[in-house]
């Protein structure tokens, strides 16, 4: 549930910016809370996100990236490239003890 709201946040931060992507990521998040309380209607909210997840990836791909989205994704990739390097610390990865 909270893994397609990023997913679908993440692609619409990519593609449209920061404040369409918070409204993505929040309204997915909602529909996936009401298709977890109303199981009747699951199966037709989970393909209505799949639709709009393929919706948004072909409509965004022929957009020009707004500057906000641009400056975002520095922002996150620095962000993984600060974490990928604290776990390669915490795991030990190039030290040269050599026990």
């Amino acid at each position: 549930m909270l893994l397609s709201a990023l997913v679908i946040g993440a692609l619409a931060l990519y593609y449209f910016g920061l404040r369409a992507a918070a409204w993505a990521a929040g309204s997915t998040l909602v529909l996936c809370l009401i298709a977890l309380f109303a199981p009747r209607w699951a199966t037709a909210i989970h393909a209505f996100i799949a639709a709009g997840a393929i919706a948004l990836y072909m409509i965004g791909r022929k957009r020009e990236r707004p500057p906000d989205a641009v400056f975002a994704v520095r922002l996150a990739r620095g962000a993984l490239k600060r974490g990928w390097q604290t776990v390669r610390a915490l795991w030990g990865a190039g030290s040269d003890d050599k026990r």
